[in-house]
């Protein structure tokens, strides 16, 4: 980086830290800055994290990470240190805000605190082709992954937006009851999913969720969850599983790996169910107490299988 460039990206990093500039309008700087885009006439904001000694010609996978209920892209990329294996693997991260940090993530049953829901599918969608534009993204690497909430606007951009990603991936979350006849898939798409035993909001068993006052919603257990996209995606059943080690014998949890290969015309699904496991993100940090959301698992980091998954696949190997 040359003495202007980094004097240049300097300046514009304090000033977007400082909230005195949107990163958008002035390209791309490499670190954490805040941005916005106006979508159905909404302002949304999100974090962006681009890597060190950005090349504005060098084209770049992007990773599309969502936040849980009541979260913030910022607090997504302190959960789940997506920012610094960025810098490490030389991707682009984007952490969206959910509009009043809430995802309208359920097909059957619109979320929304105050006021009418969002349409995220579409603010996804925008985003997409607002980084496309201003950061060079690779369009054949384009990934989303979430947890909890954001897990499951994963699954439904997943579904959404499959003609236009790569892969994605969903942790601590299953689907709710009614998922299969309201969401449809314009083409198989490679999904992962990470799902703790002891998870206490999203049981592995499925069952009565409770999100908020009066409402109460039915979640599928996680094995008929994980059916979904092996039907959807045309991949074979058995899976062939393995208990991975147990490099943490403190944790209170083991993890075993199931992977459903790709059949004709199909694509993979992997599944990591975390024995022990509460509604946590493996590896990452502990933002809740453990009395509250359970064990997090240290014999994997969900952001390090996320990514290795994700960078085995392209548009290009879906076709």
């Amino acid at each position: 980086m040359n003495v202007k460039r980094k004097l240049r990206s300097m300046v514009l990093t304090t000033a977007l830290a400082a909230g005195l500039l949107c990163a958008g309008c002035y390209g791309p700087v490499p670190g954490s800055s805040r941005e916005c885009i106006v979508v159905d006439g909404w302002e949304r904001t999100f974090l962006l994290h681009l890597p060190p000694d950005v090349d504005a010609k060098e084209k770049r996978a992007l990773v599309i990470v969502l936040h849980p209920f009541t979260g913030t892209g910022k607090s997504m990329e302190r959960l789940t240190g997506f920012s610094a294996l960025a810098e490490e693997e030389n991707f682009i991260v984007a952490y969206p805000d959910g509009h009043q940090r809430v995802w309208n993530a359920d097909p059957v049953a619109p979320s929304s605190i105050l006021g009418p829901p969002a349409d995220d599918v579409t603010f996804i969608a925008a985003l997409i082709d607002h980084l496309i534009g201003t950061c060079n993204v690779d369009t054949g690497r384009i990934y989303v992954a979430g947890a909890s909430s954001g897990g499951l606007m994963t699954h439904r951009v997943g579904c959404a937006l499959a003609g236009r990603l790569a892969a994605a991936a969903s942790v601590m979350i299953t689907l709710p009851e009614g998922w299969q006849d309201a969401e449809q898939l314009p083409e198989p798409l490679p999904f992962l999913m990470v799902q703790g035993t002891d998870d206490p909001f999203f049981p592995w068993q499925g069952g009565t969720v409770n999100q908020g006052l009066f409402r109460q919603s039915e979640y599928q257990r996680a094995e008929d969850s994980v059916a979904f996209w092996v039907r959807v995606n045309k991949a074979l059943s058995p899976p062939v599983s393995i208990t991975l080690p147990d490099v943490d014998p403190d944790d209170g949890t083991t993890v075993f790996r199931d992977i459903y290969a790709a059949g004709p015309g199909g694509v993979e699904v992997h599944f990591y169910g975390v024995n022990g496991g509460g509604h946590t993100w493996p590896g990452g940090a502990e933002t809740w107490p453990k009395f509250l959301v359970g064990r997090t698992s240290r014999d994997i980091h969900a952001t390090r299988i996320i990514w290795d998954f994700f960078k085995t696949h392209s548009r290009s190997s879906k076709q």
